[in-house]
């Protein structure tokens, strides 16, 4: 081996998308580009990931053989849209809660519904069509939902049916939710008992509690601090009635507003969505064996600690330094960041503010690439 190549940089570039901004392949790509304008001869592997929300789908169909699937289904917005899936060649469907449940698909209405109106059914009439088409199997992609049900919405879309206390059918919502006395699961579809679920969540967060899912990720979806506490109660109703209290405090339970919970109460494994990704892909290995992992995302916060994609790709690269490059990081989580990246490179800080990063992402993102390529050549010297 000449010098030359024993001093070529080794870079692995597994980042998540910049949501809103810029799609995972081209946050890989841009960073790529950089480190090239410092080190045309640098090995870089590119790895877009995802963490069982947006991009879950891409993540897997460019790794593993299969075919894409499609169905016309009404998803949350009410409107009938062409939602995919993916089917691996084993046998197994690869489903994104996102494809029909994502917030920007609320976001875009002109009117949009209120959260309290929301449901998950629309995740359920997708599992269902994968089912109708064969899956043998279910690997559920939970992250990116615009609703906070505890899954009452899914549950009913395969087979369930809800009732107040005065024994009326309950159309499900969130504000069903509120209502709920009784559950009868003996409806659900049969399919379900023989297909293994795995659930890949892209937070680790449980359904109830300070780190539960209404009080972390209700407020960003329209919950106030007044329809917390009323929500969660409802939340402890809907799992007594079905027997399923053990399954509120496990990690995971509360990814999309509580439908983590709701498919580990029909059998679904519940899992780090990040951790099985890597997993799928072989990407520890490369990672392991390069000088240095980028990972990264739109914004760094101290949700990024619970589960997210970056910080499950320095847990599976170590002992490679990561490092993590994002638009902004909140004040608050810098600190912990740095327990666990070995530096943090915003877009924001390089760009000079909020407007200009959003402006020209690509570009920045490069400029970032080519900093750290600096940093690593003096590093090796």
């Amino acid at each position: 081996m000449t010098e030359h190549t024993h001093n070529r940089l080794r870079v692995v570039v597994a980042p998540d998308s910049f949501k809103g901004s810029v799609a995972a392949p081209d946050v890989a790509k841009a960073l790529a580009s950089g480190i090239c304008r410092v080190a045309p001869d640098a090995d870089i592997r590119c790895a877009p990931m995802a963490d069982g929300g947006e991009g879950t789908l891409d993540c897997v169909a460019a790794r593993l053989d299969g075919q894409w699937q499609l169905a016309n289904l009404e998803a949350i917005d009410h409107a009938q849209r062409p939602a995919r899936w993916f089917v691996i060649d084993d046998g197994t469907a690869v489903v994104e809660c996102a494809e029909v449940l994502g917030l920007p698909l609320i976001e875009q209405m002109a009117i949009p519904p209120a959260l309290s109106a929301r449901s998950s059914a629309a995740l359920g009439r997708l599992i269902k069509a994968a089912l109708d088409a064969g899956a043998t199997s279910l690997a559920v992609g939970l992250g990116g939902s615009a609703c906070n049900d505890a899954g009452l919405g899914l549950l009913v879309a395969l087979g369930a049916q809800a009732f107040d206390v005065h024994g009326a059918l309950l159309t499900p919502s969130m504000d069903a939710l509120l209502k709920l006395d009784r559950l009868d699961l003996s409806g659900l579809d049969p399919r379900l008992r023989t297909c293994p679920i795995r659930v890949l969540c892209d937070v680790d967060n449980p359904l109830l509690g300070e780190h539960g899912a209404s009080r972390v990720y209700g407020p960003q979806k329209g919950l106030t601090e007044d329809e917390i506490q009323t929500v969660e109660a409802a939340f402890e109703r809907m799992a007594t009635a079905i027997d399923a209290t053990p399954h509120m405090t496990r990690a995971g339970s509360g990814a999309a507003g509580g439908l983590g919970f709701a498919l580990a109460a029909i059998g679904g494994a519940l899992e780090s969505g990040a951790k099985a990704l890597i997993d799928i892909t072989g990407l520890a290995t490369s990672m392991q064996a390069a000088d240095c992992v980028i990972t990264g995302e739109g914004r760094s916060d101290r949700q990024t600690l619970s589960g997210k994609l970056p910080m499950a790709v320095a847990q599976a690269a170590h002992p490679t330094p990561t490092r993590l490059v994002c638009g902004t990081i909140a004040d608050d989580a810098r600190a912990a960041l740095h327990e666990h990246f070995v530096a943090c490179h915003t877009l924001v800080e390089r760009a000079g503010s909020v407007d200009a990063a959003m402006a020209e992402p690509a570009r920045w993102l490069a400029d970032v690439g080519a900093c750290i390529a600096q940093e690593l050549i003096q590093a090796k010297r």
